[in-house]
């Protein structure tokens, strides 16, 4: 519900509702990456993004917000014959504890020219 004021004397507040659908241009799977494991050990994840045929879309480039032990590698570029891209996550870290990143995958479509994608590491 929506609350407008208006200058009217008859009606000075005005409510209204908006609906409608919200398509995504891509669906990101898993919505968001948790390596967890042990000091030492190798943790990696794969993130498929899927783009909805509706938003075509291809991926200019991979930024880390705070890439303090976090590599991320492009393994499959979306193209025409393939429907996914996908993106190989490492930890590099190697001391213990817990650490929060976000990578933005940044796109050629004007409607979301970024999809952020968290990562959440726990090393024991």
């Amino acid at each position: 519900m929506v609350r407008i004021t208006t200058d009217d004397p008859n009606r000075l507040v005005a409510e209204v509702t908006v609906k409608g659908t919200v398509e995504q241009i891509a669906e990101v799977e898993p919505k968001q990456v948790l390596l967890s494991g042990l000091q030492g050990e190798r943790l990696s994840a794969e993130v498929a993004i899927i783009p909805n045929p509706k938003y075509p879309f291809s991926i200019k480039g991979i930024e880390i917000q705070e890439g303090r032990g976090l590599k991320c590698e492009l393994e499959e570029r979306c193209t025409a014959g393939k429907k996914r891209c996908l993106i190989k996550v490492e930890n590099t870290q190697s001391e213990k504890g817990r650490f929060n990143d976000t990578i933005i995958v940044q796109t050629d479509n004007a409607l979301k020219p970024e999809i952020p994608i968290r990562v959440v590491r726990r090393i024991q």
